[in-house]
């Protein structure tokens, strides 16, 4: 049984194709970058709305 090797080409914005490779490799691009912890992140999104509502 062969299976089709389409190439989706919508898979980022609509209107800017990409192909499946370079989808792939902009995930593991993103996977090797920083991530903060919880704690450090809800202290930004706090310090945030306080800075919206003056």
């Amino acid at each position: 049984m062969k299976t089709a090797n389409k190439k989706t080409k919508n898979l980022a914005t609509p209107g800017k194709p990409m192909s499946q490779e370079n989808f792939n490799s902009l995930i593991k691009e993103a996977e090797e970058g920083e991530f903060s912890p919880i704690e450090e992140t809800i202290k930004r999104l706090e310090e945030w709305r306080l800075k919206r509502k003056k």
